[in-house]
């Protein structure tokens, strides 16, 4: 009883310095052996107090490099309506503003997508309207925003439509790192519409590892496709922080007949 009561004082004091920025955002707590001289407890309380406090998603642990102090979460809107950073590959992010509205002032970086070209299982060749196992180029790549992981997508195009062009890798070629829309324009392929499907989950460990989130944590899963007409041109899943960002969404009122 006493080991735990122990534990618990100190996730609590290392909780209060946390809040009053004595171990901000990105800093790396004391060593287990460090806290455990500091509080005069075991190793094993000072092991269970960081254990504590990681369950909570106030730090995280790195490989090799120790614990550290998570970033508070944010309330950042990400626009995805046909933006004109969408366009060209960067996200639209606002802080707040009218709905049409984006902030300029932060940086997006695209990583270079690791490609691999394969077989498309069953669900995505249905998304893609190609047969089953049809060639595709499978691409994985991490979107993000002043430092801070943003977006981590897994897109797929058949090779019927990308491949032998000079755009068949997203990552190398004239245009390496733009949109879909500007590489399928290279190619002489108009994208005329996209459709997105929005479901809310938790984070699966490679996904919470890429995104530097707690794993389980809450994350929005898109699953989008890009046609041209009617002819679907890529398809990806894109996986954002749901602790970071709102996803907002512009519907055009079309006039109708009658």
């Amino acid at each position: 009883m006493a080991a735990v009561a122990a534990y618990r004082a100190v996730a609590e004091d290392l909780r209060r310095r946390i809040g009053t920025g004595e171990f901000a955002p990105g800093d790396p707590l004391p060593s287990r052996a460090a806290l455990a001289r500091t509080y005069g407890v075991g190793p094993n309380v000072a092991a269970a107090a960081v254990r504590a406090l990681t369950a909570e998603g106030l730090v995280r642990g790195r490989a090799g490099r120790g614990v550290f102090v998570r970033e508070r979460p944010s309330s950042g809107t990400m626009a995805r309506s046909w933006t004109h950073e969408r366009l060209q590959g960067r996200l639209a992010l606002r802080s707040g503003g009218p709905p049409g509205g984006t902030d300029d002032d932060g940086r997006t970086v695209r990583g270079t997508p690791r490609s691999t070209t394969g077989e498309a299982p069953a669900e995505i060749a249905l998304r893609l309207g190609v047969p089953a196992a049809a060639p595709v180029i499978r691409s994985e790549y991490l979107l993000t925003r002043d430092g801070r992981p943003a977006m981590h997508c897994v897109s797929w195009e058949p090779l019927t439509v990308t491949g032998g062009t000079a755009v068949s890798l997203p990552g190398a070629g004239p245009l390496a790192g733009s949109s879909v829309v500007a590489r399928m324009s290279y190619i002489g392929l108009r994208i005329t519409r996209s459709t997105e499907t929005v479901t809310a989950r938790t984070a699966t460990r490679q996904e919470a590892d890429a995104l530097d989130l707690v794993p389980g944590a809450p994350v929005a899963a898109i699953e989008r496709t890009y046609y041209a007409d009617e002819r679907p041109l890529e398809t990806a899943d894109l996986v954002v922080p749901g602790e970071r960002f709102r996803l907002a969404y512009e519907i055009p009122a079309e006039p109708t007949d009658g």
